[in-house]
């Protein structure tokens, strides 16, 4: 069954290439620079109840010039409850989550776009498997979005669906979960959207990462890499084709980090 999932990634992505490849597009260069920051934690050592919190900031380049740290894309903020149902399953929700968007910035037209607040509502499930040293995550989100929110009109409301296939390979132990773990970590995602206020570009977005990534105090993750990210406009005809390095941190359960850290004196 798990091998499904990775034959339906790579099939999505051979559609959407031979897409591009069939039809004329014009691919329109945005440079970016990612950061998310993600905290997690059981409410006790007896419950498989747990809250989560992720903070994500981006910046972007100008009319395709190199420096990504030149403008504001995104800032993004979401509160999570989540239960661990096994080992291996985790089920998430956010009730809402708060979002502040720039346009791409790759043309000059695009300068007199204003910048949108956006609302949105998830459920996600992540779901894990191993196949010797690898780490696989099938992770799949349902979004409920209200973009525009002050629009004097009200805002436009759609759904979108996302599959992230990711995966991560200890270099200098046997096990991901190990303290003091150098690992790669790849993966790739797809977005579909839907719902009356949508326009026709429902594959709207593909993204691959590839980054390096260390973990320390059992708990806490460094990542570095680069992603590489197309988003269709609403013409069908446009791509942005954004691309730059990505930071992550991660501490996944906080309070053992701590009860680690206060160890160390």
């Amino acid at each position: 069954m798990k091998l499904k999932y990775l034959f339906f990634v790579l099939f999505s992505f051979s559609a959407l290439m031979d897409s591009f490849a069939q039809n004329e597009r014009e691919f329109l260069d945005n440079r970016i620079m990612y950061t998310k920051y993600y905290l997690a934690d059981f409410f006790n050592d007896s419950t498989k109840w747990s809250w989560e919190l992720d903070v994500v900031y981006r910046r972007q380049s100008e009319l395709g010039e190199g420096n990504f740290w030149s403008e504001p894309l995104r800032l993004s903020v979401r509160p999570w409850i989540a239960y661990q149902f096994t080992k291996m399953t985790r089920v998430s929700f956010n009730p809402v989550g708060m979002f502040f968007s720039a346009p791409r910035y790759p043309l000059e037209s695009d300068l007199e776009r204003p910048f949108e607040r956006e609302l949105r509502t998830t459920l996600q499930i992540n779901n894990y498997a191993y196949y010797g040293r690898v780490n696989f995550t099938h992770r799949l989100r349902f979004e409920s979005r209200w973009r525009g929110i002050d629009n004097p009109d009200g805002p436009n409301h759609n759904f979108r669906v996302r599959y992230r296939l990711r995966t991560r390979i200890p270099i200098n132990t046997d096990y991901f979960y190990t303290n003091n773990s150098l690992y790669v970590s790849q993966y790739s995602e797809i977005h579909v959207e839907f719902g009356k206020d949508y326009g026709t570009n429902y594959f709207s977005q593909n993204r691959n990462y590839l980054g390096l990534g260390y973990r320390f105090w059992e708990w806490t993750r460094l990542e570095l890499g680069y992603i590489a990210q197309f988003n269709t406009r609403g013409n069908n005809y446009q791509i942005d084709f954004s691309r730059g390095p990505m930071f992550y941190i991660f501490m996944d359960i906080v309070s053992r980090n701590q009860r680690r850290f206060n160890y160390s004196f």
